[in-house]
């Protein structure tokens, strides 16, 4: 089972996306902060992570991306938000949804599928 780490300071978003991964067959972890996020990738039931979501436009996201590729170079970071496409280390990005529907939760499900994909074809 493959663990997502998703860093956004909104709690309501961590929780509609996290549902929508866990009924698609993966583990979501959550965290509201860069280091809180820190903090939930070392604790010991999370003993590898294959994705980090995270919020672009919030402070001190680029130091966390600048942490993941120093102890985790292989991790996988999608960023959310118009600012993604500009930070380094991004692997993937993913507009914010519009809406908080059914549909959206779909589409980034199938965006994480796409991207752990695109990462198998290339292994």
């Amino acid at each position: 089972m493959k663990n997502i780490l998703i860093v956004d300071n909104d709690l309501g978003f961590i929780f509609w996306l996290g549902a929508a991964l866990i009924g698609a067959g993966y583990r979501a972890w959550p965290a509201c902060s860069p280091s809180e996020a820190i903090s939930v990738v070392g604790r010991k039931p999370l003993t590898r992570l294959d994705l980090a979501i995270v919020n672009a436009s919030m402070p001190g996201v680029s130091k966390l991306i600048a942490h993941f590729r120093r102890t985790q170079a292989q991790l996988n970071v999608m960023a959310l938000g118009p600012q993604g496409r500009a930070l380094p280390g991004v692997n993937y990005f993913q507009a914010t949804p519009g809406l908080i529907d059914d549909a959206a939760k779909q589409e980034w499900v199938r965006a994480v599928k796409r991207m752990f994909g695109k990462q198998n074809r290339a292994a």
